[in-house]
């Protein structure tokens, strides 16, 4: 509690639901990302960019609605994160909008992560 971030962060942790925000403080990032390695959150709440800074395994992915600029290597990265501790359990990955299902079979035009790859290693 004596983490120096908004009442209403707080209020979240308590809860079990992290967010992953820039404007949250480094003690209150390290509380979240030990707590999201260890299973014992109920919720993450976070952008699209999270996805590629973490290596933790969920039971469960929802896709929001109102994510924009989520290209299909996210969409493929955020699905490999679910369902990978335990082949015993339930998983699930719930799209929110259609058009995830599009960007994630169709051919992509819009290929960023592989054009900064391919900037690299030219």
């Amino acid at each position: 509690m004596l983490l120096e971030v908004d009442a209403m962060w707080k209020i979240l942790l308590l809860m079990g639901i992290g967010v992953f925000t820039n404007n949250a403080s480094r003690d209150y990032v390290a509380i979240m990302k030990e707590l999201a390695q260890n299973q014992q959150l109920y919720l993450i709440i976070a952008s699209t960019d999270y996805i590629y800074g973490t290596n933790y395994q969920f039971c469960h992915g929802y896709v929001g609605k109102d994510l924009n600029n989520l290209t299909q290597e996210k969409l493929i990265q955020a699905f490999g994160r679910v369902g990978r501790k335990n082949t015993k359990n339930d998983y699930s990955i719930r799209l929110r909008d259609e058009r995830f299902i599009n960007t994630l079979l169709l051919k992509s035009e819009n290929m960023i992560e592989v054009n900064n790859m391919n900037r690299l290693f030219a």
